[in-house]
């Protein structure tokens, strides 16, 4: 699975993207729990979302996929604003 983010995708679309992938695992009997999901996600975001996982590291949340998506978006939009 090659699930990078492309500098031209808007993050809104990479997450779907992701999230078909997790289902798609799902479907298959592998077991991903919310940890490991919101990992590959910041494992697989450009390097301008750098600053966002430090500060979710350090906040120590816990969001659900939707939530992170939500955030990850005003991210975004701060940094093109």
């Amino acid at each position: 699975m090659n699930s990078q983010q492309k500098t031209v995708t808007l993050v809104k679309e990479h997450m779907l993207k992701l999230m078909g992938f997790f289902v798609e695992a799902d479907d298959n009997k592998a077991e991903l729990d919310v940890n490991t999901q919101i990992e590959i996600v910041f494992k697989s975001l450009t390097k301008e979302f750098v600053g966002f996982r430090a500060v979710y590291n350090l906040g120590n949340k816990e969001l659900t996929l939707t939530q992170l998506m939500k955030e990850l978006q005003s991210y975004e939009l701060m940094l093109n604003g």
